[in-house]
């Protein structure tokens, strides 16, 4: 718990990680004040329920920040604040038939608003540290469709910036921008020695129970892997892929509230995710569902006979749980556990409208 009524401002509040960061720092006692890019975005994000006693209490506050990449965006949300986490990120739209101009839209909003969430920082003496939500793709290519070597909190994407313009899929220039953002900032730290503590952290795909505006992944990127997998019995495994890395939004929020309290994390680069063996691809997750849930088996997609699932590879977290002191769950703990809370929560109605091809 925090006893000094720390102030956390964390950037992009509405996001679907972000949320679930917000509501651990508020439980763990700590004063929370968000940025949204607009006054209507902050008024519906607010309705949630899970936030009304902090709300109530003084304890959340929100700040209008329309544009992450002005130089200053960030110096009116930085006053009084303590750390700052910085989550905001583009992603690119991988639909079929979705045009993306992947430098205007992907590269230079992931690479300049980074560096904007540093360079303010920067002129506040009391941010004692700043946190990046990175990527797991900021350490590994995945493009490549086998990977021997495990990937640990030394790795990196070799992607470069121009392959980032013309990458053959979107969520490829997604990585290379993940990967220039977050080189960017060590190398901005490096060089001007602030006086802040920089940590980033690099989730692996990301499920599991959630609190915000959209938790059963309708819209999102992350979550509708799983979902889909589970409610549609027309799901595209060929062209939304997924994997082999998970972990629980529930340890995200974690990791990031014990990033802030421990030292052991300044510093550092952190892998929060693990691999297994069993399951690793939404593919793997329909006979696991048909076990867990057989009055749900005729209603799963079916899997190509001709699937081949890429990018293969594994992850090490081992050096990020003794930075943290705990240690992430399992891939099946995660999908199965999500899965449930879905199906309890009523997500499959939500589903049911969904025509979006994928």
């Amino acid at each position: 718990m925090s006893t000094s009524s720390e102030l956390v401002l964390i950037s992009g509040l509405n996001g679907f990680i972000a949320t679930d960061i917000a509501l651990a720092f508020l439980q763990a006692g700590y004063r929370v004040r968000g940025t949204v890019r607009s006054q209507a975005k902050a008024e519906t994000w607010l309705k949630l329920p899970a936030f009304a006693t902090f709300i109530s209490n003084g304890q959340l506050e929100t700040a209008i920040v329309p544009d992450i990449v002005r130089p200053g965006a960030f110096d009116d949300a930085l006053k009084d604040v303590d750390y700052f986490l910085h989550t905001i990120a583009q992603l690119p739209d991988w639909r079929p038939g979705v045009k993306q101009d992947m430098e205007k839209d992907i590269l230079l909003p992931n690479i300049d608003g980074t560096l904007n969430a540093l360079k303010s920082s920067t002129k506040f003496p009391q941010v004692k540290k700043v946190i990046i939500l990175g990527s797991i793709a900021a350490a590994v290519d995945l493009s490549v469709p086998k990977h021997v070597e495990v990937v640990t909190e030394k790795s990196w994407n070799p992607r470069d910036y121009e392959y980032g313009k013309s990458a053959p899929h979107p969520l490829f220039s997604y990585g290379a921008s993940k990967k220039l953002a977050e080189e960017a900032a060590w190398r901005y730290v490096e060089e001007t020695k602030p006086h802040y503590a920089l940590i980033t952290t690099l989730p692996c795909y990301v499920f599991g129970p959630a609190n915000g505006l959209d938790p059963f992944g309708v819209n999102n990127a992350s979550q509708q892997w799983l979902a889909g997998t589970l409610f549609r019995s027309d799901w595209n495994f060929k062209t939304s892929a997924g994997g082999p890395a998970y972990v629980d939004l529930r340890d995200v929020a974690r990791a990031h509230v014990l990033a802030v309290q421990r030292e052991e994390a300044n510093g550092k680069r952190l892998i929060l995710g693990k691999t297994e063996s069993e399951v690793r691809f939404p593919s793997d997750f329909v006979p696991l569902f048909a076990r867990e849930f057989p009055e749900r088996a005729h209603k799963l997609p079916k899997v190509p006979s001709d699937l081949v699932n890429h990018p293969e590879y594994d992850v090490d977290p081992s050096a990020t749980e003794a930075a943290l002191g705990f240690k992430f769950r399992g891939p099946r703990e995660v999908v199965l556990e999500t899965a449930r809370w879905l199906i309890e929560s009523g997500a499959e109605k939500e589903w049911e409208p969904v025509m979006t091809p994928y």
